[in-house]
């Protein structure tokens, strides 16, 4: 929950005598940032390139985030705050375990679909070379590892010859999730001889499949 409690507090404050002119270009620096990560990668996208696509100095991204690093980390922080959100939500109804599984994955697809930059750059922007920005995103996948755990692995386990961990099933989840929108661009041109169909078709689709392979018989 620290990183949660951290994003809260970071997102509540406001610069001392700073009023709604600096918190829009906050935001704008923020939306430019999601954008060109996204299309451009992190490692390539300079501060000024940045500055100038927000409409703003480079004093004040600094100002605001401190460096790139800090921003790629309040970005991650925007993204996977919102997941676990929506993973909450759905999971820990009183519910069955099909009817969670069924409802995460629906409302999940549908966040990635409305989040379909902050996506890209939350699930492929890790910078190996920097154990920071990787224990950053590690804080937040220990915290939906181990909803996860309690909510879907421990139940879905029972009568199991191998209990289902929440490290195999949380990044399979995901990445099926979210390979409608990491793979649009490629997919978009193959071509399906006929309409695509909607993020709640597909969510549904998915979660059918997910379903009758978790809940099969050994």
């Amino acid at each position: 929950m620290k990183s949660e409690v951290k994003h809260e507090k970071r997102k509540n404050r406001r610069p001392s005598g700073k009023g709604r002119g600096d918190a829009d270009s906050r935001q704008r620096i923020l939306e430019a940032a999601v954008a060109l990560f996204a299309r451009n990668g992190y490692g390539t996208t300079g501060m000024r390139e940045l500055a100038s696509a927000a409409n703003v100095n480079l004093a004040m991204v600094n100002y605001f985030f401190g460096s790139k690093k800090g921003l790629l980390k309040e970005i991650l922080d925007d993204f996977f705050s919102g997941y676990l959100r929506v993973a909450r939500e759905q999971l820990q109804r009183q519910v069955g375990t099909r009817e969670k599984l069924e409802g995460f994955v629906v409302e999940a697809v549908r966040y990635f679909g409305e989040q379909r930059d902050g996506l890209v750059v939350a699930i492929t922007e890790l910078p190996h070379d920097d154990p920071e920005v990787i224990e950053h995103k590690a804080a937040w996948g220990r915290q939906m590892m181990a909803l996860l755990g309690e909510t879907l692995c421990e139940p879905l386990s029972a009568g199991r010859k191998r209990p289902l961990s929440p490290q195999l099933i949380g990044p399979l989840l995901t990445s099926m999730m979210a390979s409608r929108f990491l793979f649009a661009p490629v997919t978009e041109r193959l071509g399906n001889g006929g309409a695509e169909s909607s993020v709640e078709d597909y969510a549904r689709e998915l979660s059918a499949l997910v379903l009758d392979g978790l809940l099969r018989d050994n």
